[in-house]
């Protein structure tokens, strides 16, 4: 598991060193499908997903992360606790749609692993941008 991470830390190592003058990630496809690829592999392992159940398992959630997207970027609704509720809801929806594949103590892993998925990226992006504002003080990160 740490090697796991030590290779998804240097990959972003990586990726971020080689686009440090790059656009934030938003508006960055080629960026966006590296982090997106990781992603997938990293829950994968997390999952020990068998060839047969990732099949299954990625056209759900997909789906599951393109409604969730949806509901993040609804400009109608800016009441942040009824998207976290929004949210929420899609969560409970989507883990019995998992434990379709999987069983249910994996179906539940799901979120966490995609958590700390997010956890590792958005640590590993303020790491570069402190690093790139120690290295160019007077500009500001992104």
């Amino acid at each position: 598991m740490k090697l796991f991470n030590l290779i998804i830390c240097l990959l972003l190592a990586g990726l971020m060193g080689a686009n440090a003058q790059d656009e934030p990630t938003r508006t960055n496809p080629e960026q966006a499908k590296k982090i997106q690829a990781m992603e997938v592999a990293y829950i994968t392992k997390e999952l020990n997903l068998t060839p047969e159940e990732a099949q299954k398992f990625w056209p759900i959630f997909n789906q599951y992360r393109e409604q969730v997207r949806a509901v993040a970027t609804n400009r109608n609704n800016t009441d942040q606790l009824e998207k976290q509720q929004q949210v929420l809801d899609l969560r409970k929806k989507y883990r019995s749609e998992f434990s379709r594949v999987l069983a249910a103590d994996r179906a539940n892993r799901v979120f966490t692993a995609e958590d700390q998925f997010r956890q590792m990226v958005r640590r590993e992006f303020q790491k570069r941008q402190q690093e790139r504002r120690q290295i160019n003080p007077g500009k500001r990160g992104l």
